[in-house]
């Protein structure tokens, strides 16, 4: 990975979320998509925000590929993945 990604985190948590973004490898789209579309991120400053790694580390590159993938799609087709999730949430919610 050749993009350095600083973080917003307290020192611990920085350290901790670049390691877990050394460990996951990710290809340069995935670390741009991370950048570009995970906020609050600051994309030309390289600046990610801590939780992001550490709350996505179980699949780091999976996320970050399906950021680029929903980020691709119209309004009209975010809106409806957002409907969807927004139906899955409200079943759970009543099963629980």
């Amino acid at each position: 990975m050749n993009t350095t990604i600083k973080f917003n985190g307290t020192d611990r948590q920085n350290k901790w979320a670049n390691s877990i973004l050394l460990a996951a490898k990710l290809t340069e789209t995935q670390v741009d998509n991370l950048l570009r579309y995970a906020g609050p991120t600051m994309s030309e400053k390289c600046i990610m925000d801590v939780t992001i790694i550490i709350e996505h580390r179980g699949n780091l590159a999976a996320y970050s590929d399906s950021l680029g993938k929903f980020y691709k799609l119209s309004k009209k087709e975010k809106h409806a993945v957002a409907m969807e999730a927004v139906g899955i949430v409200e079943k759970m919610a009543k099963s629980n």
